[in-house]
C-alpha cells in the first residue's frame, strides 16, 4: 500500500491550480517503510491564501523539478499498489491532469479513503486529518505538508483498518476500499453535501474535513 498527499497552489484544478508538493509513504506488513516527497514547480506564483495554509512560497519552489520530471517518478512508486488518501477526490482531481499532461499512465489503482473510513466509524462530524491524528493518538507531524500528511494518513489507515475488520467484518483491502467509498456516499445522501456547501469560506476555499 502507498499513502499519498499533495499541496497545491489552490483548491480547484479547473481554475488552473496545480500541485506544488507530492509525497508517497509506503506501507509493508503493517509498518511504514519508506517516505518519498518532492516539491513541484508550478510555473505560476503561489497565491497568498495557499501560502497561509502550507507555508510553501515562491522562493522555496525556485529550482524545483517540473511536473514532467516528478510525474514519472511518482507513477512508478504507485505501481499498481492500493492508494491511501484522505479526501481522495481532492488529491486525485489534481493528480489526473498532472499525469496526463506529463504523458504518464493514469492511476487505476484501488483507493482507500481514510476520510470515508473515519466517517463510517465516527459519523460525519469533524474528521479533518489533523483532528483524526489527535483522536487516534497518532504521533505528531507537520500539518499541511505533503510528507507529514501522508504519514498521518498511513498511520490512520493502520489504526482504522483493524477496527473495520473487528466491527464491520471487512476482510480484504478491496472490501476496505469499497467500504470507504460507500461511507462517503452514505454521508452525502444524509446531507453532508449541504453541510459542505454551508461551510464554504467566503474566499471559496474548500472546507477542511
Amino acid at each position: 500500500m502507498i499513502a499519498i498527499d499533495l499541496e497545491t497552489t489552490g483548491w480547484n484544478p479547473a481554475d488552473g491550480h496545480v500541485p506544488i508538493e507530492i509525497a508517497c509513504v509506503t506501507i509493508e506488513r503493517g509498518a511504514i517503510v519508506e517516505t518519498w516527497s518532492s516539491l513541484v514547480n508550478p510555473r505560476r506564483p503561489v497565491p497568498a491564501a495557499a501560502r497561509e495554509i502550507h507555508g510553501i512560497d515562491d522562493a522555496m519552489l525556485e529550482g524545483a523539478p517540473d511536473p514532467a520530471v516528478v510525474a514519472p517518478v511518482f507513477r512508478k512508486l504507485c505501481a499498481d499498489l492500493p492508494l491511501i488518501l484522505h479526501n481522495a477526490a481532492f488529491d486525485l482531481g489534481f493528480l489526473r491532469p498532472m499525469l496526463r499532461e506529463a504523458g504518464v499512465a493514469a492511476l487505476y489503482n484501488p483507493v482507500i479513503d481514510t476520510l470515508g473510513l473515519a466517517r463510517g466509524l465516527f459519523g460525519s462530524g469533524t474528521n479533518a486529518l489533523g483532528q483524526l491524528r489527535l483522536s487516534l493518538g497518532l504521533g505528531p507531524e507537520p500539518d499541511h505538508r505533503a510528507a507529514g500528511d501522508a504519514r498521518t494518513a498511513a498511520r490512520a489507515l493502520l489504526e482504522l483498518a483493524p477496527r473495520w475488520e473487528r466491527e464491520r467484518g471487512v476482510r480484504s483491502l478491496a472490501e476496505l476500499a469499497a467500504a470507504s467509498q460507500d461511507a462517503l456516499r452514505t454521508a452525502t445522501r444524509r446531507g453532508a453535501g449541504a453541510e459542505l456547501a454551508e461551510s464554504l469560506a467566503p474566499s471559496g476555499r474548500l472546507p477542511t474535513f
